[in-house]
């Protein structure tokens, strides 16, 4: 019995335990203040701790996400408003938890626009859409929604790679006409876009070619052009070629070593001109041609000939003729294909002598009279061989012209005239000179 009593005596045990620990904080002033702070301490971890209590957050410039872009696009459409200026001024207000507020960022409430419930062109009002997490949930969005402009999504195939080369070959070389590949690239983008475009055009510069025979190949830059040759560039364009995005275009060429080769004249004439006809000049334009091809090629070419040849019979006036040049085989380019000839053809020249002419005397004023020193003189006449072959010596006259002569003794040339001369001929005629006397009768 007396053990249970001196157990609940006052004072005794965990009662008395915290009697004892509230007499020592009532009469110290540092306990005091220690247990207000781990009150407080208490308390906001409480409030941390508890989803329900939030403070509201703004987010300005919030990453917008995009999706639905290839819905779009399989559904005829596509965005040309500059999505980044549309969507570059969002805000956010949210409330957070107080638990997360330090950590919150925009991000964690996945704001976006979807583009795949857009079922027509021109200007479409899309709503911003953002996720609650357990960062917080979103308050408001501003702006609501965002007015973007839709064209038709088209797609053009075998669009044309034209090459443009500029610029001359390394000297000593001929560069043949560069091929692209791809020759025919696809184009897909907005239909104002897309179907002005004629063909995409690349420049190669041959100057830049490596000096050296062979094949050379070169990736450069190209650009879609109009018909106006104006170029057509936009981010929303896609080119393509077999499914692979297309930054430049490969130009292949050939570099050619180049010859100066004579053009023969071997068996160029057949026949004869007509009778009383030659042949005075034959020439061939141009005399030389340049070539172009393997070096193995051109050091066994030492000349070239035309296809065919000039057949002179029967001409008796000058002609020109056109003849092909005739392939050797093995080049890869001639500066010409075709050659000129010309023949110059002319009366065969003949001399002929004539004798014993009787000398005389024409335009003798009136009232005088004159007398030759010599009676007699020779002529030989040089013309068209047909022509000499009719003139007689009957047909030639030898006279010396006595034309405003008063009386006296002259030394004067002597002249000679042929009768029905349509002719241009020379002569030589002997003597030359004759003393005429004239005097008054």
């Amino acid at each position: 019995m007396s053990n249970i009593n001196q157990s609940s005596k006052p004072g005794s045990g965990s009662t008395g335990f915290l009697r004892r620990v509230l007499k020592v904080i009532n009469h110290n002033g540092g306990f005091k203040i220690l247990a207000l702070l781990l009150s407080l301490l208490l308390w906001a971890g409480l409030i941390t701790q508890d989803p329900s209590l939030t403070r509201e957050r703004t987010f300005s410039d919030v990453n917008v996400s995009v999706a639905g872009s290839e819905t779009l696009h399989r559904n005829g459409f596509i965005v040309t408003s500059n999505l980044e200026e549309v969507l570059g001024n969002v805000t956010l207000r949210v409330a957070v938890p107080q638990m997360q507020y330090q950590n919150a960022q925009a991000a964690n409430y996945n704001t976006r626009i979807d583009l795949s419930r857009i079922t027509e062109a021109g200007v479409q009002p899309v709503r911003i859409s953002t996720s609650n997490s357990s960062y917080g949930t979103v308050l408001e969005v501003s702006p609501a929604e965002v007015e973007i402009t839709v064209e038709e999504y088209v797609t053009r195939y075998r669009i044309p790679v034209r090459v443009q080369a500029t610029g001359i070959a390394p000297e000593g070389f001929y560069a043949s006409a560069p091929t692209a590949s791809p020759s025919v690239i696809t184009v897909s983008g907005p239909k104002s876009l897309v179907e002005p475009i004629i063909c995409a055009e690349a420049v190669v510069e041959l100057g830049s070619i490596p000096a050296r025979e062979g094949t050379n190949r070169m990736a450069v830059p190209y650009r879609l052009v109009d018909i106006n040759g104006n170029t057509i560039e936009s981010d929303l364009l896609e080119i393509t070629s077999e499914s692979v995005l297309l930054d430049s275009i490969i130009i292949e060429q050939q570099l050619y070593t180049l010859k100066t080769i004579a053009l023969s004249d071997t068996g160029l004439i057949r026949g004869g001109p007509a009778d009383g006809y030659e042949i005075q000049s034959v020439s061939i334009t141009p005399e030389n041609i340049t070539v172009a091809g393997s070096a193995d090629v051109l050091a066994e070419l030492d000349a070239l000939y035309p296809e065919n040849y000039v057949d002179l019979s029967g001409y008796s006036e000058s002609f020109n003729r056109s003849l092909r040049l005739r392939d050797p085989g093995g080049l890869a380019y001639t500066s010409t294909s075709i050659i000129t000839v010309a023949v110059e053809i002319g009366p065969v020249i003949q001399n002929s002598t004539y004798s014993n002419i009787r000398l005389s005397v024409q335009n003798i004023e009136n009232g005088l009279s004159a007398t030759l020193g010599t009676k007699y003189g020779s002529v030989v006449v040089s013309g068209p061989q047909l022509w000499i072959q009719k003139v007689r010596t009957s047909d030639v006259t030898l006279y010396c012209d006595a034309y405003g002569l008063s009386a006296g003794t002259y030394q004067l040339p002597v002249l000679c005239a042929i009768n029905s001369s349509g002719e241009t001929y020379s002569v030589d005629v002997t003597p030359a000179t004759v003393e005429v006397t004239i005097v008054e009768k």
